[in-house]
């Protein structure tokens, strides 16, 4: 947001990204086990590959959310089993839309989607009833700031909407007090999926913090 506001007008088009202070994009795939600081240092990206050069986005691998294991659907999905029993047995049930409604609260999605604009409300809709995987932890690398410009008018205006409707002082729990993050970023997947030329790159995980203390 504050990247949108002060300072997208004043850069060319470059690529410009983000990672988060656990997450950090890397051309490498590697057992997340073996990571140490000093091996992170070798992992982590410092240049856009040449391979990436023809694309306008990078995304992370797609995080698939049908493979969930049973406990899982005992501890959260319980209710919406029981209201549609399909959803333990066949995975191809297990939508981003259920997975939300598991992880974040019934119908939440539903009710956002319905304050898109009409160029997005069904698209996104489609995409999120349809589709098993998402690109995870809003992260994305893009090198065109007219792009970006599109992306952040929309999904701002529709947070805004969003956060007019839910508010603040009843969501309770992670899953519920971080929904707009949330929001953002199933919409993030559909939306550079549809509007731009995407490939994807690897997100590794590690925790800086533990080296800290």
């Amino acid at each position: 947001y504050w990247l949108w506001k002060n300072y997208l007008d004043e850069i060319n088009n470059k690529w410009i990204g983000f990672c988060q202070y656990r997450k950090f994009w890397t051309t490498k795939e590697e057992n997340k086990f073996s990571i140490s600081l000093d091996r992170l240092s070798s992992l982590v990206l410092k240049e856009i590959p040449e391979e990436y050069q023809n694309y306008d986005v990078i995304l992370g691998e797609p995080m698939f959310i049908n493979q969930l294991r049973i406990m899982k659907f005992l501890k959260r999905g319980f209710k919406l089993t029981l209201k549609n029993p399909s959803y333990f047995f066949n995975k191809n049930k297990r939508t981003i839309k259920f997975h939300f409604d598991m992880w974040h609260g019934e119908n939440y999605l539903s009710e956002a989607i319905r304050l898109l604009d009409k160029e997005n409300r069904d698209g996104f809709n489609d995409f999120v009833n349809k589709n098993f995987s998402f690109n995870p932890h809003n992260m994305f690398i893009c090198k065109s700031k007219n792009l970006l410009k599109k992306y952040y008018t929309v999904v701002f205006t529709w947070l805004k909407k969003c956060e007019d409707l839910f508010g603040f002082d009843n969501l309770i729990g992670y899953g519920q007090t971080r929904i707009y993050g949330f929001l953002a970023e199933r919409f993030m997947s559909y939306w550079f999926q549809n509007n731009a030329k995407f490939k994807t790159m690897p997100i590794i995980f590690y925790d800086i913090k533990k080296d800290l203390n």
